[in-house]
Formats: C-alpha cells, structure tokens, sequence
C-alpha cells in the first residue's frame, strides 16, 4: 500500500510540473490544453486554460487564426481548413505584459471520403489519474485517429480542480487527437464539461448535452442517460430515419448508462423505452456506454452493446444476471474501432495488449 501511495504521489507531483510550460512569462501559465474536438474536414474546436484571465489565440506558421479573450476557460473554432491537410499550431496567451506559448503541435483534417481509420474508446476515468494514464499509454500505443469517451470524465464535474487532475493526463493525445465524450453522472449539473470541452453543437444542456458529429465514414450520435431521456428519444428517432449524411456508412452511438448489464448498476430503464427500440431496428451498428466499471458486451437484436468503464476508476464484478451478456472482463481496458468501407473490427484491450474481445461487424 505504500509504495501505491508514492507512486500515486509521484504522478501527482508529474502532473503538476506539466503546469509548467516552457517559453511561459512569469505569473502566466496555460495550465492544460490544447484539447481538440469538433474536427470536421474543414473545421475544428480547441480550448484551453491559463492561469489567469488572458487574451488568447492559435497560432499557424506564425499567423493568428482564431483570437479570444481576456478569459481562463478558452475555446475557439478553427474554420477555412482544407480536408486531408496537416496544420503545425500552438497556443499564444497574453495578459498584463506577460506572455505564454505551448510548443508547436499537429492537427490534420480527416480527407474527404476517408473510410479507412481507428476510433479508441474509453470512460470512467474519475478517480485515479494515475490509472487513468496506464490506460491512455496503452490505447495510444495502438494510434487512433479520433476518441470517444464513455462519461464520467471526473469525480466531480463542478471541481475546477479535477479537471487540472483530468487534462494533463490526455494531454498525450489531445493536441492531436479529436475528443467525443458524452456526459456521465459524475459531470454533475455539466457546467464545467460544457466549458471547458470542444463539443460539437447539439441540443439540451449547454447546447451539447446531446449531438451528431461525423469523423470520416462514421456518424457520432451521443446522448445524455443522466436526464430526460423522452425529448432525446424522439430527437434519435428523426435522426435514424433521416437520410444519413454524404459518405457516412456507420452509425455508432454512445451514452454513459448502459440498457444491458451485469450491474452493479442496473440496465438504465429510460434507454430502454425510449432508445433501443430505434437502436435495434438496424439503423445503428454499435452502442458504447460505461457507468460500470468494466469490460462487457452484450448482444440484443443484432446489435453489439459495449461497457467501456476500465478507464481507471475502481472496478467493479458482475452482480446481475444479463441475459444478453458474451464477454465479461473486469479490469482496465479500451476499445479500438478499426473502420473500412466493409467492416468495423472491434477489439477490447487490457492496459497489457491483451485482448479480451473481438468481433466484427460486418456491412448490411
């Protein structure tokens, strides 16, 4: 239990020395970001923090792009992006005199037409960073190109202070790497994941409590499990009966709360009225959740139903009988999505390259 301790106490020290950004003036630092969202073949969104109030801006080959300010919380939209393209940026912050710059990073569109790709997912990072990070060094290993996060990204969403625990830790991927995460019961009223995220715009909460977003062949459809579910369900359901949009040949939607489950958390009984009956209808191929700290898929209709939940908060063991249930693994894990015109191949990892599951869903 000690030496658990120090290392727990080691990564926390780590974390705070990422704080510290080179080129950074004194009395002004960018205390976490870039964090990219949004990405789309000619756009995309970043935010940022500074340690105080501060005019901020991208930078791309020495030009500003995109200026804000003077505030801590930054987000910005990148537009006029060309498709298929790689972007060298860094972040600029200027208050009082003093000045800080991250170092440079890379950003690359999705191409028009892109249909060959791999998606990572992962959720209920809450409560360990340092688990956390086994996780992220283990899922980037395998280099996805876009990552969807199952919910409760923190212990406690209205924390400023998770949030510092929360950003350094993806910072090895979220520069670089477009972040879709749904809102989780630990997001509390959302106030701060509203803020502080690169959310696509969508409805509800803060304008992003539920929304669509295509990277490449693929169509993100996240929803909100930890309230109101009915106006969602009718919204899901104009939306799977709605022509998809040019090129998308997926459909995969996410939600923190799964409907099929081995507990402790019961299956969430308003996904269940008002969500599976569209998502099993054949219009969806695949539904990621979390809530439960563990590693399941169940199979209901055809349709492929994953717990992403071993992203570092304690693990749970099955509790209930679930019928629908192929595989069980309690322990830290992710997904990997491998996307073609064809087929996705889905693969669930420990944090060791063992894979517990794998499955392909193949093109109706």
């Amino acid at each position: 239990m000690k030496s658990l301790r120090l290392a727990r106490q080691l990564f926390l020290l780590a974390l705070i020395l990422l704080l510290v950004v080179t080129g950074a003036s004194a009395g002004l630092q960018i205390v976490w970001g870039p964090v990219l969202g949004d990405l789309t073949t000619t756009s995309a969104q970043l935010t940022w923090y500074t340690s105080a109030p501060s005019y901020g801006e991208v930078r791309i080959a020495g030009q500003s792009v995109a200026r804000g300010g003077p505030v801590q919380a930054h987000k910005v939209m990148l537009s006029g992006l060309q498709p298929g393209a790689t972007y060298y940026y860094s972040i600029y912050a200027e208050a009082d005199g003093a000045t800080a710059e991250t170092r440079k990073y890379r950003l690359t569109t999705p191409a028009a037409g892109l249909s060959n790709f791999t998606l990572g997912v992962y959720g209920d990072t809450r409560s360990d960073p340092a688990a956390h990070a086994q996780v992220v060094r283990a899922l980037m290993a395998l280099h996805p190109d876009a990552i969807l996060h199952t919910g409760d990204l923190v212990s406690d969403g209205s924390s400023v202070d998770n949030w510092h625990h929360f950003f350094p830790v993806i910072a090895r991927y979220s520069p670089s790497v477009p972040l879709y995460p749904c809102l989780g019961n630990h997001e509390g009223d959302g106030s701060l994941y509203f803020r502080f995220l690169p959310l696509p715009a969508g409805g509800g909460l803060g304008g992003g409590e539920w929304y669509t977003a295509v990277y490449g062949s693929v169509q993100i459809i996240v929803l909100d499990s930890s309230r109101e579910q009915a106006t969602q369900g009718l919204w899901l359901h104009q939306l799977l009966t709605a022509p998809r949009p040019p090129g998308v040949l997926w459909r995969i939607v996410e939600f923190h709360n799964p409907p099929y489950t081995s507990g402790p958390h019961p299956g969430d009984p308003g996904a269940l009225k008002y969500w599976c009956p569209d998502l099993e209808r054949g219009a969806v191929d695949l539904v990621v959740s979390g809530h439960n700290h563990y590693y399941e898929r169940s199979l209901k209709s055809g349709l492929n139903y994953l717990t992403v939940g071993g992203g570092g908060a304690p693990l749970y063991d099955a509790t209930l009988s679930n019928p629908y249930r192929k595989v069980f693994d309690s322990t830290l894990s992710f997904v990997t999505v491998q996307v073609s015109p064809t087929a996705l191949q889905v693969t669930a990892w420990d944090t060791h390259e063992k894979v517990l599951d794998r499955f392909t869903v193949a093109k109706r």
